[in-house]
């Protein structure tokens, strides 16, 4: 219609959904990196190629739900502070269920200690995979859901 008023958070809304897989897929691999055997796929120690596998096929999918480039490399970069929350998150669950002995307040600085080499990773691999993402939605012409997201 004309004079309608664009939905004012639709540009949050997409940085949110952008933000998503990437940050999900930080937050099991930090996880997954201090306790494979109690995530998928269950191993003894953690394997390096599956973390970049999941780091990089999040950042995929997360780049292509951008509208554009500017919003793809802004939802990379918010995506690894948010998914090292998810990690922590993730952490409080065995510590809850006895599985160590672990004050609550020292598992931040736990997970920060020992997945500070997947945090490091997984920031530039988001921006790859964002890059990578806008590529292959500009090649398969995807109208990203975020877009249809509005009253």
């Amino acid at each position: 219609m004309v004079g309608e008023r664009p939905f004012p958070f639709q540009p949050i809304i997409r940085l949110l959904i952008g933000t998503s897989p990437p940050a999900l897929a930080v937050g099991y691999a930090c996880f997954y990196s201090i306790f494979p055997s109690e995530t998928f796929p269950v191993t003894s120690d953690a394997s390096a190629g599956w973390i970049l596998f999941v780091l990089l096929v999040a950042a995929i999918v997360g780049g292509m739900v951008g509208e554009d480039l500017r919003e793809a490399l802004l939802s990379a970069f918010v995506a690894v502070p948010v998914g090292f929350l998810l990690a922590i998150a993730m952490a409080y669950t065995p510590a809850f269920a006895g599985l160590y002995l672990l004050e609550p307040s020292a598992v931040p600085f736990f997970m920060a200690h020992y997945s500070v080499f997947v945090l490091a990773l997984a920031f530039p691999l988001d921006l790859v995979g964002a890059i990578l993402g806008q590529v292959v939605r500009a090649r398969l012409q995807f109208e990203p859901a975020a877009a249809r997201v509005g009253p």
